[in-house]
């Protein structure tokens, strides 16, 4: 495989990665807290030689990838009437304890287990701002959280939630869908007021379906594109090949 190929499948190989988390941003267009992913890639340069001549020829350019951005930006808040859906506005996350210890989300669609504690959809348990969880008894019918997180019932307060602040919101890992997990060294805040919280409602994700829909048209012109060149190349290197050997 000669240059020109080799650079085209980089190329193609990018497209590939792009397509990947287009789809998966779409397929999560409408799940609660979702922050949608960018595939970032750079330019990798290579330069040839003659070996002839044992001279530096022209420098190639291959796409490299060089990883992924999140897109943190805050989706629409809808109001839903349930006591246990809680959005935040503003800069921070649930905390919430898994099997692997602590995990952050922006995921506030709650409920109940049967213990009483307050739980995520996928049995991830929500955190108090001391670290232990919220319980709310049996006969306990009036759940209020406060614009702070501070969650009671119509006996009393229960404490807060436990929301973090990062201060680098990129080191965030996703090992979900909606959940994260913290870098080490990545400074976390906790319960530092740069959020609001919105009871009886939930954010929304950010995703635009129409943009990713039109990335998405734009990006299969441009696999065709490749396609289309590395076709035409192998169709040049066979005519070469054809020629040289009618002429032996």
């Amino acid at each position: 495989m000669d240059n020109t190929n080799y650079i085209a499948l980089s190329r193609q190989m990018a497209l590939w990665k792009q397509m990947d988390v287009i789809s998966n941003n779409m397929a999560n267009m409408n799940t609660s807290g979702y922050k949608g992913d960018e595939a970032v890639f750079t330019t990798y340069l290579a330069q040839t030689e003659n070996p002839a001549k044992g001279m530096v020829g022209n420098p190639l350019y291959f796409t490299e990838d060089y990883g992924t951005y999140k897109n943190f930006a805050e989706g629409m808040i809808e109001h839903t009437g349930n006591s246990l859906d809680v959005a935040i506005k503003g800069d921070a996350f649930f905390a919430v304890e898994t099997a692997d210890g602590e995990k952050y989300t922006r995921k506030g669609q709650f409920l109940l287990d049967s213990n009483g504690a307050i739980i995520t959809k996928e049995g991830y348990t929500l955190l108090s701002e001391n670290g232990t969880p919220f319980f709310i008894a049996p006969n306990e019918k009036e759940i209020s959280i406060s614009k702070s997180g501070e969650v009671s019932t119509e006996n009393g307060s229960l404490g807060r939630i436990r929301l973090a602040s990062f201060e680098n919101k990129q080191d965030l890992q996703k090992v979900g869908d909606t959940l994260f997990e913290n870098k080490e060294g990545n400074i976390v805040e906790y319960n530092n007021g740069n959020y609001e919280i919105e009871q009886e409602s939930i954010e929304k994700s950010n995703i635009e379906p129409i943009s990713e829909m039109t990335k998405m048209i734009n990006l299969q012109r441009s696999y065709e594109y490749v396609q289309q060149m590395i076709d035409t190349e192998h169709e040049r290197l066979s005519n070469t090949i054809t020629a040289f050997s009618q002429q032996i």
